[in-house]
């Protein structure tokens, strides 16, 4: 991986590299185009389910500088992060719990199989083309732990010229981070290279946090039909675990390295007819260690992934076939020496657009697990699209599961290897209004009953199938351009989550959540995007005592703004505008105002 002063070394020679020829890059799909909802590119319009698309350009435009801050902009999604950067940051689809969002990185599964879910604390944008977001059941085409959605990072690609593009970013709280990104090669060899360097010195003691990540993609075209890649990606981050307010753990520190290799294969094999092939290997090691307790742990948690696909498009139909193996693997240095767990699946889906607008499509999968047998997963979706192309609507309905992590089946101290997967029952219907210029106004309702939840039972001190919840909700999300100079991103989210065990409130799933972001080219080569979401009142545990109690409800105001100079854009970006003072997680308070300023260096 790209050491730091690596990092500040290629950013002092980038301009000595040629300008990029932008009319050589391989194109890019726009929000108008999604691939996550049916595993081929199909139009926004002919699906049947609700999606959100945040392009490269949309990132650019808020000055994201993080997944997860690019995240807060998406209807249904709630993001919670325990303090500030670095800390553990969970996201909550559809009032599904944080193991309940299936996480892709070019279309490899990055969610632990140690215990379930993905972290996204480390994770920049620096080397994101764009994210798609699909809410609702997805285990029919991607298996486990897709039951609230799923998140699909696409990274940026190889361009046929080179070129090469940096920032430089330093402010308060001990801010200062430094990317570059550099593409070589041509039409049939190209390379893309990346690499991170970010570290923040945190609002409380023993909160400091370094991010590390370096990148390589080389796309190869074999023949016209037959293209492949190989990608690699190592991550490390480490700091300090400062602990709840009233627990603080002041010598405590963590860090977590992830790897991520991967070999797609595309061949075009006849008319209308494509065949996929994914060999990939996901790795996370996180570390912790207490010197105060005199604890420390190290755990080296992976997975291997074959993937292979097949798919006939005619003008009416698309039909795909697939089928896969994963085997997990994770060790422990205290806990114990390693587990394993397998899971192979088959499955097809056929999408039909009927005359009059009309689109369907149904699919099935089916996943045997190692440790708890057989899961089917049906899928189906029904839309459409008016004569003038102005209105749709849309319903969907299925089921979606989550295999019980290695964690939950063999930790000593709390595993059952007799768990069963946690299940869903979900179905919306929603309509959507396309407006001129490209804007566009949904609402949604949605609801699920989840059944087998994986929770801790004190009588038997281990893992038991004993929860059972409900969500209920409504989305509204609008993008609407006024003017060729002003746009507005807005969404509203009304969500009702139970544990139907207790009959509580689910923690940290707020009834109304808001966002609101608006952004504006005043003038020539300048762009100002002002941005404000807000989290409701929402259940929470306390970080001491782990009582239920209510945590308060909060606004956080974000400015971006950025100036084009020919290859330069000195920018300035806000976060917390108003210094509000607010826990997104009860006991970690999350950062206070934040100020950083950047220059972008275009080649």
């Amino acid at each position: 991986m790209t050491k730091p002063r690596h990092v500040w070394l290629l950013i002092l020679f980038l301009p000595a590299l040629p300008a990029r020829a932008r009319a050589g890059d391989p194109p890019s799909y726009s929000e108008q185009v999604v691939v996550t909802a049916t595993l081929a590119p199909e139009e926004e319009s002919e699906i049947g389910t609700a999606a959100t698309v945040i392009t490269r350009e949309r990132i650019e435009e808020t000055g994201a500088p993080t997944v997860l801050e690019a995240l807060r902009l998406v209807p249904g999604l709630d993001v919670v992060r325990a303090g500030s950067d670095g800390a553990v940051t969970s996201v909550f689809l559809r009032g599904g719990g944080s193991t309940h969002a299936l996480v892709l990185v070019d279309g490899v599964r990055v969610n632990s199989p140690y215990f379930a879910g993905y972290d996204f604390s480390s994770l920049t944008t620096a080397n994101v083309e764009r994210i798609e977001v699909v809410r609702g059941p997805f285990s029919a085409l991607y298996g486990s732990d897709a039951l609230g959605g799923v998140i699909q990072i696409f990274t940026r690609p190889a361009g046929s010229r080179p070129g090469a593009s940096a920032k430089l970013e330093a402010g308060n709280a001990g801010r200062r981070s430094g990317t570059v990104f550099a593409t070589v090669g041509g039409r049939d060899l190209a390379v893309a290279i990346s690499a991170v360097d970010s570290r923040s010195g945190g609002d409380r003691p023993n909160s400091a946090w370094t991010t590390r990540s370096g990148s390589v993609r080389v796309d190869v075209r074999a023949t016209e039909d037959l293209s492949g890649a190989v990608e690699v990606e190592i991550r490390d981050a480490d700091g300090g675990v400062p602990g709840a307010v009233g627990q603080e753990t002041p010598h405590a520190a963590g860090g977590i390295r992830e790897q991520r290799i991967a070999v797609p294969v595309i061949w075009k094999h006849g008319a209308g007819r494509e065949a996929s092939f994914l060999l990939a290997q996901a790795r996370s090691e996180p570390t912790f260690r207490e010197p105060d307790l005199g604890f420390s742990d190290a755990s080296d948690a992976e997975t291997l992934e074959v993937r292979g696909t097949e798919t006939w498009r005619s003008p009416r139909r698309t039909f795909v076939a697939f089928g896969s193996w994963d085997a997990s693997r994770v060790s422990s240095k205290t806990v114990f020496d390693h587990d394993r767990s397998r899971i192979w699946a088959a499955g097809l889906q056929e999408s039909v657009r009927f005359g009059g607008g009309w689109s369907a499509t149904a699919g099935l999968r089916y996943d045997r697990h190692s440790a708890f047998g057989g899961e089917p997963s049906p899928r189906a979706t029904l839309s459409r699209l008016s004569a003038d192309s102005r209105w749709k609507v849309r319903g969907s309905a299925g089921r979606a599961f989550r295999a019980p992590s290695i964690g939950e089946l063999f930790y000593p101290w709390s595993g059952n290897p007799g768990l069963r997967p946690e299940r869903s029952s979900s179905a919306e219907i929603g309509v959507e209004r396309y407006l001129t210029g490209g804007g566009r106004v949904e609402a949604t309702a949605f609801w699920s009953d989840f059944r087998d939840l994986i929770l801790y039972d004190f009588p038997s001190s281990k893992n038991e199938n004993v929860g059972r919840a409900r969500a209920r909700g409504v989305e509204i999300a609008a993008r609407t351009p006024f003017s060729g100079r002003v746009a507005l991103d807005a969404g509203y989210t009304l969500l009702g989550a139970e544990d139907r065990t207790t009959g509580r409130d689910l923690p940290r799933r707020p009834r109304h959540t808001a966002y609101l972001a608006a952004t504006s080219h005043p003038a020539k080569g300048v762009v100002l995007t002002l941005r404000a979401a807000f989290v409701g009142r929402r259940a929470d545990v306390d970080a001491v005592t782990f009582l239920p109690i209510e945590s308060p409800s909060y606004l956080r105001l974000d400015l971006f703004a950025r100036k084009d100079l020919a290859r330069y854009s000195p920018y300035v970006r806000l976060e917390n505008l108003a210094g509000r003072r607010y826990d997104e997680a009860d006991g970690y308070p999350a950062p206070g105002r934040r100020v950083a300023f950047g220059l972008d260096v275009r080649m």
